[in-house]
């Protein structure tokens, strides 16, 4: 962007003064001289945008710091264009004075110079401080990949406030329970141990958590209630996915089931094959992760 600015305004300054200058040709040599070393230095400041164009390809992302710079001299070439322009034009209603001419092609190389070592300037300062910033950006990086894969090694529970159903419910007793963190051991139900339902007298029903996420399934636990009805529960299938890691076949307040093997998923359900409703104080789902998809490993 500073190349492309640059060309610009050294072009456009180069064709005002061109028309200015062949309408009304210079009789001063000194005038003839500067016309010339202006043309030198567009020359060499067409030459060296190109050059940095091509340098500041590979730090377009790292140049957005200086976009309020490019802004501002935007505005001043604008400025000095217009200045440049009013003086010139001054200077045609008054052919008789050539000291005039004089000195608006002087100040002209003189804001060119200036612009020139402006912008040679602010690149080689964001040049100096990406190569500064760098190493300690990647460190940075570095250090929150290892937090971040410790996190994920860590065996922890994964379901609690996640998102749960059940494709039948029976009055209030809604799925949400089965992941709200309460699990006590007392006989109470409406405030102490809430708990899902799903309907009376239906076969395969379901009650499914989905984790949100990609996970390595390492335990499930299920609790029954402590009042009543841990024998509705022989026979529910335990699912990690598309893969069945145990069965309930006995009436324990806790049951546990520990993945044998290498159990990818981001959902847990299970699955009540007989006809019969299900009523858990709460799933837990014990894992490791997220992972993304190429992250996953079977077998």
């Amino acid at each position: 962007m500073f190349c492309l600015l640059l060309l610009w305004i050294v072009t456009v300054c180069g064709i005002s003064q061109e028309v200015e200058l062949k309408r009304f040709p210079p009789k001063d040599p000194e005038i003839s001289t500067l016309l010339q070393e202006l043309t030198v230095l567009k020359q060499e400041l067409r030459e060296e945008a190109l050059t940095l164009r091509e340098e500041a390809t590979g730090l377009q992302k790292e140049s957005l710091s200086l976009r309020e710079e490019i802004l501002t001299l935007r505005k001043e070439s604008f400025q000095m264009q217009k200045e440049m322009y009013d003086l010139i034009k001054s200077q045609r209603d008054q052919t008789t004075n050539s000291s005039g001419a004089k000195e608006v092609l002087t100040d002209l190389v003189q804001e060119v110079k200036e612009l020139k070592s402006l912008v040679s300037d602010n690149q080689e300062t964001s040049l100096q401080q990406c190569a500064v910033q760098l190493p300690q950006v990647q460190l940075n990086l570095v250090k929150l990949l290892k937090v971040v894969d410790v996190m994920r090694s860590e065996v922890r529970l994964i379901s609690q406030q996640k998102l749960a159903w059940q494709n039948s419910t029976n009055g209030e007793w809604q799925p949400d329970f089965v992941v709200d963190g309460v699990y006590t051991l007392s006989r109470g139900y409406n405030s102490d141990n809430p708990f899902q339902h799903t309907a009376n007298n239906l076969q395969n029903n379901v009650v499914m958590v989905d984790l949100g996420a990609t996970f390595k399934i390492h335990t499930v636990k299920l609790w029954n209630r402590l009042d009543c009805c841990k024998e509705r529960h022989i026979g529910v299938d335990v699912f990690a996915g598309e893969t069945l890691i145990g069965t309930i076949t006995d009436q324990r307040h806790l049951l546990n089931f520990p993945v044998q093997d290498t159990v990818y998923a981001s959902k847990v359900y299970l699955r009540n094959r007989n006809t019969g409703n299900m009523n858990f104080i709460e799933l837990q789902v014990f894992g490791t992760g997220p992972y993304a998809d190429d992250e996953v490993v079977s077998g």
